[in-house]
């Protein structure tokens, strides 16, 4: 029997001999261990020193022992790796060192079960990556097994095994150190102190229509939160899942793979019993990503659900916007279940529908689970009431938006992208491919070369191998395409060639995207609205097509599209948007006292131009002569037209109000000269010499991002008007200085926009049955309603928009713009046809 580590390694390295391997950096430690910690693959320092885990990544690994785990002592514990050689993980390897192929993996594996079966007292083993879960566990994927803990049986002894990243790619990645420790504290270390219990969850499958309803019935009177999910095959409702204790729950299938599980009239009831379970004044539910269960329900199912009580995905947002918030993640944060999402997908090649009926019963339930401990630290963190009262408040009226979606004009879409029909959309993308083309071939004299603007290897080899053009590295995205055309050395012939690129780019994505967004079968364009949508900017919501594959992203609708989009019969649509928002709470979080008097001369005045007046400041001239456009007329017909003087030297030149206002737009977040220039296409000294003078002019931004910035770095949290929060987790980059900067303003204009939606929609004045808010367009609201009620509508919804912040002590009134849709020709309301309406417009009669 081997007694010591020398006496180990030397038998090691005969067996490793023996198999053809060459151990470059054996194992450490003492063999009388309870714990061995197995990492992959030894690096430089290792195998410089002969010993696992003692160069960098080793370092944070024994860091965040000694902090999380400090009954782990170092010398106590028994190191090594799978493969005991330095291979190559593809980055910044150097070129001696090579990949493990399989054959050599596999036999690694079963040295490792060897070595492990020379420790008599092993309890624990802790993993770190992906070759030391599989060797031990046979599982692949250590993005998703880490922070799991399972049964595991090496050298004929069972052990507990906690799974982890490896160390190596924390010193990469900063968010996943932050997650390694959480395993170190919340894994690891109950397993070592025997507080680890298996988290095991019993689901009831396969119920028969009385066990069914009395499990509904047994939720509905439950006083405690009850959590539900659903699961769609073949994109129909598989199945319904409810739990009312954190270990047990049931599943409701309606069908298996061959036939109906219950009759019409016991589907019936269950249907019925599970809407009256949904809509119960007293029933707290609780969902994970909530919002796609409800609107499902609402519109396959015809079951509509009341606010919900909670949403994992929502509450963990709230406390961590930056971290993944997928029910697999929040499960092992907050529970001892190992990771088990796999089996949503694995029940079709093993073992049959029965285990997703299980899989569908696991989720409820560990949403229950997880869902008490968001609710805790929300409450600890002086959130809960952010969270219940904005947050969840708001769901339920973002699913009403889904469900209602906006109609489509069908004849017209189908003219737009009919590929037959002369003149149309897709008319103009083929002219515009074949104007590319025209431009290739002149600036490379190559008549039968055709390449794909679409393929970036193609315009790639167009760019800089066939016209040697310059930007910035090898890319042939946007910002890159406007480099190469301000590059000197570029010719008139190949500027053509990317003018022609931007043009069909343009037509082609909006051509692609709208072709292909389908609408559903009552002619209705919908889109699912996402309150983790937008990472740097929490508050702000994103949008995406449907789960169902319908609809598409209404948030961002070039104009071109927006004719295709009409109102109900006998309605219109109404719209607000907050006039200069992020501009406003920028002003006034940074008390920049100039804007603050121009903005509150404007809002009282109604005529008063603040983009006039910071170009007067910014250029130093009087405001009455700043002109009130922002581009001079390209010729005399368009001058006469707009009743402008005609100056040929001018003709099409920004005016300074046009660079003011674009300041005001970009320089805000720390946007510097270069990028001003490409965003606004303004020269690069012009776009200079505006940077310098905005800055002069106000230089409580930079104060004031300073200010920000070391909140952050102290506190690693700040929070906006409404109370959201953004935590920095991970060391301060260039990326997040600007999303910490940016935070403030955009997620405050983002909630506060958010807030109208569900004030108006609860609103007593609201014409409830007459009106609904159908799309979010970030800074604005879009709604739909008979023409009867429409200004009534819109001043319910003026009113909320035009509640004051309050910021910095101080308020904030945002005005709010706002129209309403004239008829076309054709006496149809498009969203096209929006007109804007002056404020005692809205508010007579």
């Amino acid at each position: 029997m081997t007694t010591t580590i020398a006496e180990l390694r030397d038998r090691f390295a005969e067996q490793a001999q023996q198999a053809g391997l060459v151990a470059e950096c054996m194992m450490g430690g003492t063999l009388a261990s309870s714990i061995a910690i197995i990492a992959e693959a030894p690096g430089r320092n290792e195998v410089a020193q002969g010993a696992p885990l003692v160069g960098g990544a080793g370092n944070i690994l024994w860091k965040s022992i000694r902090t999380y785990c400090p009954s782990i002592k170092r010398a106590d514990c028994y190191t090594t790796n799978v493969v005991k050689r330095q291979v190559s993980f593809g980055v910044g390897d150097s070129a001696n060192q090579k990949p493990v192929g399989k054959q050599e993996l596999a036999a690694w594996q079963q040295l490792l079960q060897w070595e492990l079966g020379h420790l008599p007292n092993l309890k624990y083993v802790l993993l770190l990556g992906n070759y030391a879960v599989e060797a031990v566990l046979g599982r692949k994927g250590i993005t998703n097994w880490r922070g799991s803990v399972l049964p595991a049986t090496v050298g004929n002894r069972d052990v507990v095994a906690v799974c982890t990243f490896n160390p190596a790619f924390c010193a990469r990645d900063p968010m996943a150190h932050i997650v390694f420790d959480m395993d170190m504290a919340d894994k690891l270390r109950p397993v070592v102190e025997g507080r680890y219990e298996p988290y095991n969850v019993s689901t009831i499958i396969n119920p028969t229509h009385r066990q069914a309803i009395d499990y509904i019935r047994h939720c509905q009177a439950s006083r405690d939160p009850v959590a539900s999910d659903i699961e769609v095959i073949a994109n129909e409702t598989a199945c319904i899942g409810l739990a009312a204790s954190p270990t047990e729950a049931m599943c409701i299938a309606l069908r298996n793979e061959e036939d109906n599980l219950y009759s019409v009239q016991e589907e019936t009831d269950i249907r019925r019993q599970l809407q009256r379970l949904y809509a119960a004044p007293t029933t707290r539910m609780v969902w994970q990503n909530g919002g796609f269960d409800m609107a499902w329900l609402w519109f396959k199912d015809r079951i509509r659900c009341k606010q919900a009580y909670s949403d994992t995905m929502l509450g963990h947002h709230v406390l961590y916007p930056t971290m993944p918030h997928d029910l697999g993640f929040i499960v092992k944060q907050y529970t001892m279940h190992p990771y088990y999402k796999n089996e949503k997908d694995d029940w079709r090649h093993t073992g049959g529908v029965d285990n997703f009926w299980i899989y569908n019963g696991k989720d409820c339930a560990l949403t229950l689970a997880a869902n008490a401990s968001i609710i805790d630290e929300l409450r600890e963190q002086k959130l809960d009431a952010f969270y219940f009262n904005h947050v969840m408040r708001l769901q339920a009226h973002l699913v009403w938006m889904t469900v209602g979606g906006i109609l489509n004009d069908m004849e017209l879409r189908e003219n737009m992208l009919n590929e037959n029909i002369t003149g149309n959309l897709y008319d103009d993308v083929k002219r515009k491919l074949a104007e590319f083309h025209t431009a290739v071939h002149e600036a490379t004299q190559m008549l039968d070369y055709f390449p794909n603007p679409q393929s970036p290897k193609q315009m790639a080899d167009l760019y800089f191998t066939r016209l040697k053009l310059v930007g910035r590295g090898v890319s042939t995205d946007y910002t890159n395409r406007a480099l190469m055309r301000k590059h000197p050395r570029t010719t008139a012939a190949a500027r053509k060639v990317l003018d022609t690129v931007d043009a069909y780019i343009e037509d082609a994505k909006f051509f692609s995207v709208y072709a292909s967004a389908r609408p559903d079968y009552d002619c209705r364009m919908r889109c699912d609205y996402r309150q983790t949508g937008v990472q740097s900017a929490p508050g702000r919501l994103s949008s995406a097509q449907t789960l169902w594959g319908s609809g598409a992203n209404l948030q961002n609708i070039p104009d071109r599209a927006k004719e295709m989009f009409i109102a109900d019969p006998d309605c219109c649509f109404i719209y607000i948007d907050g006039s200069q928002a992020e501009a406003r709470v920028v002003g006034w979080r940074y008390n920049i006292a100039t804007w603050i008097e121009q903005f509150e001369r404007a809002r009282r005045d109604g005529s008063y131009d603040c983009h006039r007046a910071l170009a007067a400041d910014m250029f130093d001239v009087p405001y009455d002569q700043v002109p009130t456009f922002d581009r001079y007329p390209l010729d005399e017909v368009a001058a006469r037209r707009d009743g402008i003087a005609f100056n040929v030297e001018q003709a099409g030149k920004p005016t300074i109000r046009y660079i003011a206002k674009r300041c005001r737009h970009g320089l805000n977040y720390r946007m510097m000269p270069d990028r001003l220039s490409l965003t606004t296409g303004l020269p690069l000294s012009t776009a200079s010499e505006a940077f310098v003078k905005y800055h002069k002019l106000t230089p409580e931004l930079k104060l004031g991002w300073q200010a920000d910035l070391e909140r952050v770095k102290t506190k690693r949290v700040i929070y906006n008007a409404y109370g959201r929060q953004y935590v920095q987790l991970i060391p301060i980059t260039e990326e997040s200085t600007e999303a910490i900067v940016a935070f403030y303003p955009q997620s405050t204009v983002g909630d506060h926009v958010c807030r109208v939606i569900y004030k108006a929609h609860d609103d007593p004045t609201w014409p409830k049955y007459k009106a609904r808010i159908a799309l979010n367009t970030h800074d604005g609201l879009i709604g739909i309603a008979h023409k009867s009620v429409a200004k009534q509508a819109l001043r319910v919804l003026v009113k909320h928009a035009e509640t004051p912040i309050i910021i910095e002590g101080r308020e904030l009134v945002i005005p709010a713009e706002c129209g309403i849709s004239v008829p076309d020709a054709a006496g149809v309301h498009r969203w096209s046809t929006i007109k804007k309406l002056k404020r005692q417009e809205v508010f007579s009669g």
